[in-house]
């Protein structure tokens, strides 16, 4: 495995990509989403993890900051959902044009509010067939101000900022969540879906894998399907809970991605 630092959306955004070793064709690929004020490393460097695990297996990784998170230019006093929607489409354009990459076979993995982006993203996208969503955020206004409190957007509204964490969100963030409802659009994704969420989950209701896949079973979609980790927290800090998170998903990707790697 081989890694390269990248630069890309006008040379404002920072990426690792993750290269199979002896590569000597196009490979299927999967983009990693971060949540809420994360990064592409990751809680106890899940996405690194993740991407060296998935890459070992050969598929071409890669992880990105959102703008004003980790390396990316930018303050996330900028962010609005609806903002980073567009960065993942950034992300998905170049990810398609890379020469290392099998444009048919691109997958999206998102954790947290990154699963909430990848449901917003993905169905405008005819080229990705399958994605994964780890501990996703299903209702984006309801969820993410019960993690910040609502004292937080009250504060924004006023103030037209308000600090968490050393984050400064603003009113415009916390009025961009209410436009976005992931169960909804999701229902307009064509290809296979898998949600694994831990029964622990502090931050995300566990209960949110199966409003997915309530949302989907409505539909007339190929192939879904979720998997609850026992005992997990929203990130999955503990490495028994972290192999079998990656064990999972590579396992579904296995019986719906075309020519998957092994």
């Amino acid at each position: 495995m081989t890694t390269k630092a990248i630069r890309f959306h006008s040379n404002t955004l920072s990426a690792v990509l993750h290269k199979p070793d002896h590569q000597q064709q196009p490979s299927p690929a999967i983009i990693f989403v971060h949540g809420f004020i994360g990064s592409k490393v990751g809680e106890h460097r899940m996405f690194v993890k993740a991407a060296n695990y998935f890459s070992n297996k050969g598929f071409v990784c890669f992880r990105f900051d959102f703008s004003g998170c980790g390396e990316s230019e930018g303050d996330y006093k900028d962010v609005t959902v609806s903002k980073q929607i567009e960065e993942l489409k950034s992300a998905i354009h170049y990810v398609s044009q890379m020469i290392e990459v099998d444009p048919n076979n691109i997958i999206i993995i998102g954790h947290s509010l990154g699963g909430a982006l990848t449901a917003l993203t993905a169905y405008q996208f005819p080229l990705i067939k399958d994605i994964i969503l780890w501990s996703p955020v299903a209702n984006p206004y309801t969820d993410i101000t019960s993690i910040t409190g609502k004292e937080a957007e009250h504060t924004a509204q006023i103030q037209g900022y308000s600090d968490y964490k050393g984050f400064l969100l603003s009113k415009s963030f916390f009025n961009d969540l209410k436009n976005h409802h992931p169960l909804k659009t999701i229902q307009s994704f064509p290809g296979s879906v898998f949600v694994v969420h831990g029964t622990n989950d502090e931050d995300i209701p566990c209960e949110h894998a199966e409003s997915y896949i309530q949302a989907l079973s409505e539909t007339e979609h190929q192939k879904f399907g979720y998997s609850f980790i026992n005992e997990a927290d929203h990130t999955f800090s503990n490495t028994k809970w972290e192999h079998e998170l990656f064990n999972k998903s590579f396992d579904w990707l296995q019986t719906v991605v075309k020519r998957t790697p092994s």
